[in-house]
């Protein structure tokens, strides 16, 4: 799509970033169970311990991208991850690997980061096409990944579990040196300082006296802006309580709690919805990228409500290839939700704040996410916990309408910023 040739770089990167996250997924909890003695409700902590550093880590990083240098930022939180895992493959009790969980989960912030940067080295034409990309890559990659670790846990090997968390560590310092080897060939850091700069410039006007006919105006804007970014940070954490980390909690336990439905179904649906993914975002990116990205937020969550409704009404059916076939329907539909997300999230974020403030809003909406992976797991334990009035993922889908949507409806269509854009026009 006529990128600079250190975008396709840096996007290639990306996507081996987003194979080493995918590479540990399926080992983390076996290696606490069968490598440190862990029990499985001890070994589900590491991911409770990763989200909570990762809400601690976010909101830093984003404050750090945009008052140093999101290269800088970038390449902290890649230290914390490549420490992470080495403690993983060193660990030798079930507290070290809650040590290194936390180390982890720091690195995570990275995504904050990396967001920023795309912002700053991309005009806001390119930016949608960027965000589609990459969203795409993260999907593929991190789905790649989980293969090749599914192949690992099958495996069943201590040793093989330790060279999957070493494997990931060095691979993320290949990604740091990467980064620096592009940041000085296409001067990078410089072209994002330039950028800041303009910025800067350009949202600081000179103001000749302390009040000025333009000051009522501009404070107006300002609230909108603000609770436009209010709303769109509550909404994402709603979204992914009852969405994003559903799909790694619910689902999961949907699915394995059914007796007429096979172990190795939740490869299944880990195939069917990378590939889904991507593939739509070919077909779907050169066609959306200049939509209404407020609109394509809002249609997220009722993809998704549909998406769990189906998985849901799969699971009435007796027959084992049915149930399977309505399902990977499903995870169809949930992938189109996440497509939606990728294109349009990012944009909405980045007309916002800008790219001046484009770090505290990726910080905040990555914060968002954390505390959806945090609570999205306890709600799904408190209704499976005797309260299941009816099935857990028609609860998360009447969530998902009921309280998420809600919160995309109350913004507004046209942004804040292209009304501006438009009035100067």
């Amino acid at each position: 799509m006529s990128l600079p040739n250190y975008l396709r770089a840096m996007l290639i990167v990306d996507l081996i970033c987003s194979f080493g996250t995918g590479l540990v997924m399926p080992i983390e909890l076996l290696f606490t169970t069968h490598s440190l003695g862990a029990s499985m409700s001890e070994a589900t902590l590491t991911v409770t311990v990763s989200s909570i550093a990762s809400l601690i880590g976010n909101p830093i990083i984003g404050w750090l991208s945009d008052k140093r240098s999101p290269w800088i930022a970038m390449h902290i939180a890649l230290a914390f991850s490549i420490v992470g895992p080495i403690i993983f493959a060193v660990s030798t009790s079930f507290p070290m690997a809650l040590g290194a969980a936390f180390v982890s989960g720091l690195g995570m912030s990275m995504m904050t980061a990396w967001t920023s940067i795309l912002t700053l080295i991309t005009d806001e034409k390119q930016h949608s096409i960027v965000y589609g990309i990459n969203q795409a890559e993260l999907n593929l990659g991190i789905g790649l990944g989980a293969a090749v670790g599914g192949l690992i846990a099958a495996a069943g090997s201590d040793l093989f579990y330790r060279a999957g968390f070493a494997a990931r560590g060095i691979g993320f310092a290949f990604v740091s040196l990467a980064l620096l080897l592009l940041e000085r060939h296409y001067h990078l850091r410089r072209l994002t300082r330039q950028n800041m700069a303009q910025v800067q410039e350009i949202q600081v006007p000179q103001v000749k006296s302390s009040f000025s006919p333009d000051t009522a105006t501009n404070s107006s804007f300002m609230r909108k802006v603000v609770l436009t970014m209010t709303l769109l940070a509550i909404g994402t954490l709603f979204m992914d309580i009852f969405g994003y980390s559903q799909f790694d909690s619910g689902l999961v336990t949907t699915l394995i709690s059914d007796p007429q439905i096979p172990r190795w179904s939740l490869s299944v649906v880990d195939v069917v919805n990378t590939f889904a993914v991507v593939i739509m975002n070919v077909i779907l990116l050169p066609r959306l990228k200049d939509g209404n990205h407020v609109v394509m937020l809002r249609t997220v969550p009722i993809f998704w409500a549909l998406a769990w409704v189906l998985i849901d009404l799969a699971l009435a059916f007796d027959s084992t290839p049915v149930v399977l076939s309505i399902a990977s329907f499903g995870i169809i539909v949930f992938g189109l939700g996440e497509v939606m997300l990728g294109i349009s999230q990012p944009v909405v974020a980045a007309r916002l704040a800008g790219p001046r403030y484009s770090g505290r809003m990726f910080g905040l909406l990555n914060t968002a996410q954390s505390m959806g992976y945090i609570l999205g797991p306890l709600f799904a334990s408190f209704v499976l916990d005797g309260r299941e009035f009816i099935p857990l993922l028609s609860a998360c889908a009447i969530g998902l309408i009921v309280v998420a949507l809600p919160w995309f409806c109350c913004i507004s269509s046209k942004l804040p910023g292209e009304r501006t854009a438009e009035h100067e026009d």
